[in-house]
């Protein structure tokens, strides 16, 4: 039985459907209220399927110690990377391509490959994700990226879609995304667009 290895940029997943896609689907709501509902997405990239390896790359400061804890209590391993002076994060991508690659290392031909990113800058120069998912796919590991599209580098959307399995979050905004105080997450995910006859509780 394929195992499933996820892959998890939680900021460009976060930021990117806060910015770009917010403000098209809720655009009288505060920005700094919207929030990631981690266990939809979790359930949304596992989809009752055999887990293994299972990253997300974070950032700190702010060391929101809850959030992190509730997000390990998932079954996910989170890695913490220091800002820089100037707020920006550095090595989330690296980090997470590590992880991949020794995943790879450890797996199975045929098991599943699933980033959550829509970051494919690099390729050129021999490295970022869609370098990555090339090799891992070219290695007999299928792909799968789940990405806002309103957002997702466009040779990266393309290449998973001719090879793989793309999975827009715009479709499922209201379930993987809640407004603190104001709009809970929907709870059930209903999958079967994607070939999958059940909806997840």
């Amino acid at each position: 039985m394929p195992k499933v290895h996820i892959f998890w940029d939680n900021s460009n997943i976060h930021f990117v459907g806060r910015n770009n896609v917010m403000p098209k689907k809720e655009p009288n709501e505060d920005p700094v209220l919207f929030r990631s509902y981690f266990k939809n997405l979790f359930i949304l990239a596992h989809r009752g399927r055999d887990i293994g390896k299972v990253f997300m790359v974070g950032s700190i400061p702010p060391k929101n110690s809850s959030l992190w804890t509730h997000v390990e209590s998932l079954g996910i391993t989170v890695e913490l990377l220091e800002r820089t002076a100037k707020n920006k994060e550095v090595g989330v991508d690296q980090t997470l391509q590590n992880s991949m690659f020794r995943t790879a290392f450890q797996s199975n031909k045929g098991d599943i490959f699933v980033v959550l990113t829509g970051d494919g800058a690099g390729e050129k120069l021999g490295k970022g994700f869609l370098h990555d998912l090339k090799l891992l796919y070219n290695n007999g590991f299928n792909i799968e990226l789940i990405s806002w599209e309103n957002g997702c580098h466009g040779e990266l959307q393309k290449f998973v879609k001719s090879n793989g399995l793309f999975i827009p979050l715009e479709n499922y905004y209201y379930e993987v995304t809640y407004i603190k105080n104001v709009r809970r997450a929907k709870e059930t995910i209903d999958f079967s667009d994607l070939g999958i006859n059940k909806a997840s509780e």
